[in-house]
């Protein structure tokens, strides 16, 4: 999986107007993931963790947006793959909660909220640094690094609640890893298929002295 990853960000990281709909595609997943909170464990006035968690998200989905308006030359209302990337989350979401609740006997939001964060962030540890590594984009990489370490600030804390949570029903985490590993794996390989099929439209076109990208972004 993770020479994949790496394989498909040095590919889309070539062409600005790729990468410019991938941080597109990043906000749009930071930001389900910051909805989700304030829909759940945030609906009422939240504890700091929480609160510290929902401010890192939102912030997270801004910076992404921000990198890709940059990268495009102007703000930009295309993706990559956004349906898979919503697939992805919300199957995740679901998945887990069904899972956890095999175990727990009636659902409990606060474990569903710390398996979807553990999943995920333990995910995210991955993709940021391969993209890190992947990009061109100075802006980018030194964005990337800010939210590494934002994300490893509160990943240990979140992940140690959850296995505790879990260790109390007999659960272990990592049949939760597998579950999000697999979901995972089918976002890849959407976003496989659609830079593959972009990029050869990109060799295709050169543009025009001057223009931006972001006013030949086509939808995917």
């Amino acid at each position: 999986m993770r020479d994949r990853i790496q394989a498909v960000l040095r590919q889309l990281s070539q062409t600005p107007e790729l990468e410019a709909r991938w941080l597109h595609t990043l906000s749009l997943m930071e930001f389900i993931g910051a909805r989700k909170i304030s829909r759940t464990v945030a609906d009422r006035h939240p504890t700091l963790e929480v609160l510290g968690h929902l401010a890192d998200e939102t912030r997270h989905a801004f910076a992404f947006k921000r990198l890709s308006a940059e990268v495009a030359g102007a703000e930009i209302t295309t993706f990559l793959c956004p349906e898979a990337a919503g697939r992805y989350f919300q199957a995740l979401d679901h998945e887990l909660a069904t899972w956890a609740t095999s175990f727990t006997g009636a659902p409990d939001v606060y474990l569903h909220y710390l398996l979807t964060t553990t999943a995920i962030e333990r995910r995210a540890m991955v993709l940021y640094p391969l993209y890190k590594a992947a990009s061109r984009q100075p802006a980018v990489r030194e964005e990337l690094g800010r939210v590494v370490t934002e994300e490893q600030s509160h990943r240990r804390t979140i992940e140690d609640a959850c296995v505790e949570r879990l260790t109390a029903v007999g659960a272990t985490l990592d049949a939760a890893l597998a579950l999000e590993e697999r979901l995972f794996a089918a976002f890849i390989g959407e976003l496989e298929a659609t830079v593959a099929r972009e990029s050869g439209a990109q060799a295709a076109f050169v543009p025009a002295p001057g223009e931006d990208v972001a006013s030949r972004s086509p939808q995917g």
